[in-house]
């Protein structure tokens, strides 16, 4: 048997800017959603909305694309978007601002790089990124034990999310490739059993029902 459960549930932003233009944005250099990705967020919004949800805390990324996102969640949850800086996507040190094109002609390709390696001078490594991201979700669960809270981030963070509950080793490069799409809903539910044994299940993946 099990008791209350604690429910994390993340959100990818809409679509950005930079997903358009291939850019590489981050806090400093972020322009924001595309008009896609506003309506996007809307119709997000929306859902919740119609679906009522009951939901104790909304947490975004201090990235952009990500408030932008979250703007229209908070005022469909009655909620007040609480800024949490670990949510935010990979740092990319000195690519921040560049063209993937600029990119690839500066370091090469992303593809087939070491999980531990920086792909910029200055970013940060995946296993560090990862480590990032499973804190912050575990002070999320524990913070809100038995409640629900909304974080609204990026893919990197929905990507982090499966190496942390599946246990799955960041160091190594993982066979599983991830395509989270734009304001999509991932859900894991966190049950507690009698003997204090915990686990995380995923309730769902990439749910877009709102955008068809």
């Amino acid at each position: 048997m099990t008791g209350p459960t604690t429910r994390l549930i993340l959100v990818r932003h809409g679509e950005g800017v930079c997903n358009v233009e291939r850019t590489i944005e981050g806090v400093a250099t972020c322009r924001g959603l595309s008009p896609k990705g506003h309506e996007q967020a809307r119709r997000l919004a929306a859902r919740i909305g119609d679906e009522a949800w009951t939901v104790d805390a909304l947490v975004v990324s201090p990235i952009a694309r990500a408030r932008q996102t979250a703007d229209p969640i908070a005022a469909a949850l009655n909620q007040v978007a609480v800024i949490e800086p670990d949510l935010e996507e990979v740092r990319p040190g000195e690519a921040e601002g560049m063209t993937w094109d600029q990119f690839e002609a500066a370091y090469g390709q992303t593809e087939g790089w070491q999980p531990d390696l920086a792909f910029a001078p200055g970013a940060e490594p995946w296993t560090a990124f990862a480590k990032r991201v499973s804190s912050v979700l575990d002070r999320c669960a524990q913070r809100h034990d038995r409640q629900t809270v909304v974080a609204v981030a990026h893919g990197g963070v929905v990507d982090a999310s499966f190496y942390r509950y599946f246990a799955i080793d960041s160091a190594i490069t993982s066979p599983v490739d991830f395509r989270t799409d734009n304001a999509s809903i991932t859900e894991w539910e966190l049950r507690v059993f009698d003997d204090d044994i915990r686990r995380w299940r995923l309730v769902r993946y990439n749910d877009t029902a709102h955008l068809r």
